[in-house]
């Protein structure tokens, strides 16, 4: 099999398009259709229905397009690390985290984690969950820290990190939860989000009914709490600093702490001297240390 025909059928099936597949390649669409026509011979199957009006792959294509999808991204990841190499004549990492983590966590991580390991280089990447899989994939990024996000992939491999809290938290005029029926709830629609909401509701015997969805980050429903918008049930980790500081005040920790954070990386980049010290440095870093020592925070 000819690897260059492979990689013209693979960003045919990408574009789902003989003409957006042969501007990306800069090669004209006749070109595409031969090539694809000479794997097709190859193989001795075809891969594409001609007969389609719209681009549509026979049973072979489609598992050809899967397989095909590994060899790129391996290809990709040998490209990105020699790059690395060649850059920096050494190896560097390249850190990846949610914006839930990465916003209010990862800089104090990387402060401490470069005060214990100065030689090491690194680079950060914030981005949604599926993006960092992907870029993972690709090699772009070395290891991402993700909230807990099942995986299905055996190249990937997911090592849990220790237990967070949630918290409740409001601005500073709210000082008792009886006083939060009145307040709108800001609600991020996540699965841990509701599973602690519901606990709580429990526990106060009302329903907080005036809400308000928040599609947005952490940042931002902060600074509308601390505003005085409204209240949110969050990790404590995303708040602590400005629980400490005296911004935003906890109304109510959660006793049972349930969930995790994911480290995530390829399992053939786990032995690599800069990956497995971060690792070992992220497994004993704990990012719940001001929440067992702050006396603001109470329970019901």
């Amino acid at each position: 099999m000819d690897i260059h025909h492979l990689k013209i059928f693979f960003e045919a099936c990408n574009e789902k398009s003989f003409t957006k597949a042969a501007k990306k390649l800069f090669i004209s669409q006749s070109a595409v259709s031969i090539q694809i026509k000479k794997l097709e011979y190859t193989l001795g199957l075809q891969l594409i229905e001609r007969n389609s009006k719209n681009f549509k792959l026979t049973f072979a294509g489609k598992e050809l397009f899967k397989m095909s999808q590994d060899v790129f991204e391996k290809i990709s990841r040998m490209e990105n690390e020699m790059k690395k190499i060649l850059q920096y004549k050494k190896g560097k990492i390249s850190i990846g985290a949610t914006h839930n983590i990465g916003e209010p966590v990862l800089p104090k991580i990387m402060v401490e984690f470069s005060e214990h390991n100065p030689e090491i280089e690194f680079d950060l990447y914030i981005k949604n969950r599926e993006s960092l899989v992907k870029h993972l994939k690709e090699g772009t990024v070395d290891i991402a820290l993700m909230e807990e996000y099942f995986i299905e992939d055996k190249e990937i491999k997911v090592i849990e990190t220790e237990e967070y809290p949630f918290v409740v938290v409001a601005g500073n005029e709210i000082t008792d939860y009886k006083e939060l029926i009145d307040v709108p709830l800001l609600k991020r629609d996540t699965m841990l989000t509701n599973k602690y909401l519901d606990q709580f509701e429990k526990m106060i015997g009302f329903n907080l009914d005036k809400r308000i969805s928040i599609n947005g980050s952490i940042e931002t429903m902060k600074n509308l709490i601390k505003n005085g918008l409204g209240f949110a049930v969050l990790p404590y980790y995303s708040v602590y600093e400005e629980v400490i500081k005296g911004s935003l005040n906890v109304i109510h920790s959660f006793d049972k702490s349930e969930d995790r954070f994911q480290i995530v990386l390829i399992r053939e980049n786990e032995d690599k001297e800069g990956i497995s010290k971060f690792i070992d440095f992220l497994k004993n870093y704990k990012l719940n240390r001001e929440l067992f020592s702050e006396k603001k925070i109470r329970q019901l």
